[in-house]
């Protein structure tokens, strides 16, 4: 995407130039003119490149986003820079004014540049620049040159000194970024059948996904989609939060707020200490060793597919095994488009505002030291006496917590939904990619099966490329370094990557979504069990075990918190009382594969007796006699009110 501001002159000459806008206190560069002299810099470059603005900091380039607020240190002060009608940006005291600020203003980097390109005074004659140098203001007070324009990028009395308190916005660890900043490796974007794809709603461009036409038609789809924080229908898509400026408990609280609705949450302000870039070097610096051998899809195997009828595909056919050093070699090679899935992390980088919220791990924590291996009647903490905590554990249940995701640039995941009700949470630790939320448009919210038979339809087509657009409503996400996005269970997505990536992430449960892990539960064991291996991407046997913990732990849990939502603890006794051979995950290949005198179905029957002995506590007291009949009634995304619990901590 290229764009030429049109420029109109004192005289009311007019040309066509392009302007490119940086915000520094360091000299401008050879070929740059300054618009402003002294120690604060906005940069005007007449070489078309890109279209961004960037506060040049500690070193770094810090790009500016002109809709969401920036701190910045301007010597002792902390000031926001923020649009500006008259004069593209100035500066503001708190971010509150910022908003108040930049209400009816335009918040695109292009247009700003060309507000502060026309307040710089630069004139357009026949396609050639003059710069005109206006005198530096050392106050805010107007420049007025008989506009009666506000010039506002200095502050009285301080000397313009630039630094970023750390973390405070995403993009302090990316390079000089423009809008072809995603664009793959030029021997991939050169090739014909790899054009350019405007996202406009992030003001990027992207190589379009190449191996397969009904994936570049896909790609085309989500590109022209609106932000997932634009999105308000039925409920709100995304949120948008800051991890800095307030407590860790008020944020812990946003955030778990927001997921409890069905809400995904993207915060800002994060990103891992290990920088790295796609290759050998780095890759092998932080997972070793790259002759370990991994499985991954092929995208040029996987369109072979849409030749075949559907009764006639065979969906292993898109997975390869190699070798990781193979797989990051190929990655600038356009003949190959490969997407290596939950390389389990053992070792990972969790950011501290997850910490609070990771409410499964918090129950193992809990009950670590509880066993219960007898599956007779109702166990009880003393049943097992003489046994030091959980004796066996499958792996799944560890390696959902941590993994890594590598992906060529091109990739395109279908359309699916996180498998067996788990929230996720994801960064990225280099590339990028661009999530697209799908949420039913025509739909009775307040009716399970009517949900399920919309999802059914939607999924209806084996690979979900021939329904991606039907009756659903689309927001997109970009997630780069220096964000975290967390999505609630069951949120049906698509995500391409539109270069190599690395990106790191975990599953997760909390009490506020089990409502929301019940009815993904449902919707993949129950109502939508025929759908099953194309609704979602991969089966995690570990999460009843999860599950069942979760439960155990209320009675030590409620002693100090005895308020949790109705619904929520109505879907822990929902999942708790189903049949654990109901959700079938032992019949595909992430399956336990145990038999009933093995150790661990032992162990776990004995965790789920002694869950079953809890939830039985309170369908008696609530008057429940089928919790699953009771999660089909009313809105499916409400978590219901808070109720006190308190009485569990007797058992």
């Amino acid at each position: 995407m290229h764009h030429s501001t049109k420029v109109v002159n004192m005289a009311g000459d007019s040309g066509t130039i392009s302007y490119d806008v940086f915000i520094s206190t360091e000299p401008a560069p050879e070929g740059i003119c300054s618009s402003y002299d002294g120690d604060v810099h906005i940069w005007l470059s007449d070489t078309p490149a890109q279209h961004m603005i960037s506060i040049f900091v500690q070193s770094k380039w810090v790009v500016w986003n002109p809709s969401r607020a920036l701190r910045v240190r301007l010597a002792d002060a902390f000031v926001y820079p923020t649009p500006c009608k008259f004069t593209g940006m100035k500066y503001v005291a708190s971010e509150t004014e910022f908003l108040q600020e930049s209400k009816g203003v335009p918040k695109d980097a292009i247009t700003l540049a060309y507000l502060i390109a026309i307040d710089a005074g630069v004139k357009g004659t026949g396609g050639s620049t003059d710069y005109l140098i206006p005198p530096v203001s050392r106050s805010n007070t107007a420049l007025d040159k008989g506009k009666g324009r506000e010039v506002d990028f200095e502050m009285a009395g301080i000397e313009p000194h630039f630094t970023v308190e750390e973390g405070d916005c995403a993009e302090t660890d990316l390079d000089i970024a423009d809008y072809r900043r995603l664009l793959a490796h030029p021997q991939i974007s050169s090739n014909p059948a790899a054009s350019t794809l405007d996202w406009s709603a992030h003001g990027i461009s992207t190589v379009t996904q190449w191996t397969c036409k009904k994936d570049a038609v896909a790609t085309a789809f989500m590109a022209n989609s609106r932000k997932a924080s634009e999105v308000n229908h039925h409920y709100r898509m995304l949120v948008e939060l800051g991890s800095h400026g307030k407590p860790l408990r008020e944020l812990h609280r946003d955030i778990r707020q927001a997921l409890a609705q069905g809400t995904a949450v993207l915060v800002h302000g994060w990103g891992p200490e290990q920088a790295m870039k796609f290759g050998l070097e780095d890759i092998r610096e932080y997972r070793p060793p790259l002759s370990q051998t991994i499985k991954w899809q092929d995208a040029s195997e996987r369109a072979k597919l849409f030749k075949m009828p559907p009764s006639a595909r065979s969906y292993v056919n898109q997975i390869v095994e190699g070798s990781l050093h193979r797989f990051v070699l190929a990655s600038v090679d356009p003949k190959s488009c490969w997407n290596c899935l939950d390389l389990p992390s053992l070792i990972p980088d969790i950011p501290p505002f997850l910490r609070g919220i990771l409410d499964d791990r918090m129950a193992m924590m809990t009950t670590g030291t509880e066993a219960y291996v007898t599956a007779k009647g109702q166990a009880t903490k003393g049943d097992c006496s003489g046994l030091n905590g959980l004796q066996l554990m499958h792996f799944d249940a560890w390696r959902s917590c941590a993994w890594d995701v590598m992906t060529h640039g091109g990739f395109l995941t279908y359309p699916h939904h996180d498998a067996t009700g788990f929230l996720t949470y994801s960064y990225i630790r280099t590339g990028a990619k661009l999530w697209a939320y799908i949420h039913l448009d025509d739909v009775n919210e307040f009716d399970s099966n009517d949900v399920a038979a919309k999802w059914n339809a939607y999924y209806k087509h084996p690979m979900a490329t021939e329904t991606y657009d039907k009756n659903v409503v689309v927001g997109t996400v970009l997630l780069e370094k220096g964000a975290v996005l967390i999505q609630p269970p069951g949120v049906n997505h698509m995500v391409y990557t539109p270069v190599p990536t690395v990106m790191s992430g975990g599953h997760f449960l909390t009490y506020e979504t089990m409502h929301l892990t019940e009815m993904a539960l449902t919707l993949d064991f129950g109502l939508g069990k025929e759908d099953i291996q194309h609704a979602t991407n991969a089966l995690h046997p570990g999460t009843l075990r999860k599950v069942y913990r979760m439960v155990i732990a209320l009675p030590t849990l409620v002693l100090e918190q005895p308020l949790f939502h109705e619904r929520c603890i109505i879907a822990l006794a929902s999942i708790v009382s189903t049949d654990p051979l109901s959700f079938g995950v032992d019949e595909y290949e992430e399956g336990v594969r145990l038999k009933a005198k093995d150790a661990l179905s032992a162990e776990l029957a004995g965790e789920r007796a002694r869950a079953l002995h809890i939830m039985g506590a309170v369908l008696v007291k609530w008057n429940i006699t089928d919790p699953w009949n009771e999660m089909r009634k009313g809105l499916w995304r409400d978590p219901g009110p808070l109720k006190d619990i308190s009485f569990l901590g007797l058992l």
